[in-house]
Order: C-alpha cells, then structure tokens, then sequence
C-alpha cells in the first residue's frame, strides 16, 4: 500500500552522496537492511528502491541517494520542507538476523546505506556479535557517514576501508576488495556470516572472492543496487 512521507531535511553526506530524511508515520515500523520504493513527485511516474540508512528506533525515516544529475535525483533536491513523497513498502528481507558467528558487512559505494542502518540498530541494541565493516570507495572523500562508522557505539566493531586512490590521510587498504584483503582481516572465515551491499558487478566480484575462499552461498547474503537513476 502506498502512502506519503513529510520531508524534513536534506543531509550532505559526500560531494555526490546526500540522505533525505522524512517523518515517520505513526505505527510505522521496518528492519534494518530493508528499503522503499519512493516517487519524489506527486502523481509521478519517477520511482526509485531506496534502502533505509538509519535505524529502526529513530523517530524519523531516512534514504541516501548517490547524485547522478538524473531526472529522479533532480525531483529529489526540488524537495522544499514540509513537501511529500509517494513511498511503497518496506521491502527486502537482506538482514544480519540469525547470523552466526562474526558478521562481516561488505559494502561498495553506496551500498553502505542498508548497512549503516543494519549496524545502527545492532549498535542500539548491543548486540554483543563481533562485526567487521570491509568498507570500499574511491578515495576519502568519497567514504559516506565516515563519521558516523568511526564513532559507532557497536560492542566488538571494527572497520577496514578498502580505497582506489587513497590520499594517505587514512588507514585503508589500496585498491579493490580482494580475496587477499579478506582473508587477512577475517581469520574466522569459516564460522562467518558475510552480508555484501553495492553495484551487482562489485556484489558479483566479491563472491566470487568469497568463493576462492572456500566460502559457502549457504553464508553468504546480498543486497544489490540495481540502479543509479
């Protein structure tokens, strides 16, 4: 069923990356790692799936969308405050639910949204789970809620980036995420659950990087962004 969302604010999160809050309807609920469908124009036919990218306990709901100067990104920064959205769902079941063992997240890019949210609400909760964020980007700048990641209150939590073209001014591997990079960081391959979030073609690259590693679909979750509009 569809319904409409109040927008609140707008939040700049890297030179291309922007989260768009709005209010929560009353006794609306959804888990972490899910998305919407959402059409920035009333009456439109512009729709978009956007993954939440803040926690389920927050009092307001929110999506962050990479900038691509498209006819959807454009209906999204003519938003004014107090305008609404046509929003659809939630949708998706990719989730850290009943996972065993350590849980390492695997994001690209973007695909950091249905993350950070899955990590805020284990965050909210002290879910007492070890957890490795292997975070991939372009460059610093490019790294999105860098501060949010860096002071999350998660017990056992612990963030490797992953950078094609590092500046220096962070720790962070060099290059793409690879089959080395994880096996160094994840001695606890076999007894880990692996939750992978970005473009298909880096979702694709890293099971196979998984797979190389003797690691089963059987621990392996994924969430693809099928689009950039």
């Amino acid at each position: 069923m569809a319904f409409q969302l109040a927008f609140i604010e707008r939040v700049v999160r890297t030179p291309t990356a922007v989260s768009y809050r709005f209010s929560r309807p009353p006794g609306f609920s959804f888990a972490a790692g899910q998305y919407m469908l959402l059409w920035p124009e009333p009456g439109g036919s512009l729709a978009h799936p956007l993954s939440f990218s803040n926690g389920p306990q927050d009092d307001f709901l929110e999506f962050t969308k990479r900038m691509t100067g498209s006819a959807y990104c454009q209906a999204l920064e003519s938003l004014q405050r107090g305008g609404s959205v046509t929003a659809k769902g939630p949708l998706g079941s990719f989730s850290a639910e009943s996972g065993s063992g350590k849980i390492v997240c695997i994001a690209g890019g973007i695909g950091i949204t249905p993350i950070r949210s899955i990590l805020a609400d284990m965050a909210q909760r002290l879910d007492p789970r070890p957890v490795t964020l292997i975070y991939g980007n372009l460059n610093e700048s490019d790294i999105a809620f860098a501060v949010e990641l860096d002071g999350l209150a998660l017990p056992n939590f612990r963030l490797v980036h992953v950078l094609q073209k590092p500046d220096g001014s962070l720790k962070a591997h060099t290059g793409l995420i690879s089959a080395e990079i994880i096996r160094s960081e994840i001695p606890e391959l076999a007894t880990s659950t692996f939750l992978i979030s970005g473009p298909p073609v880096m979702v694709k690259a890293v099971e196979a990087q998984l797979a190389s590693l003797g690691i089963g679909p059987e621990q392996i979750r994924t969430d693809r962004f099928l689009g950039y509009a």
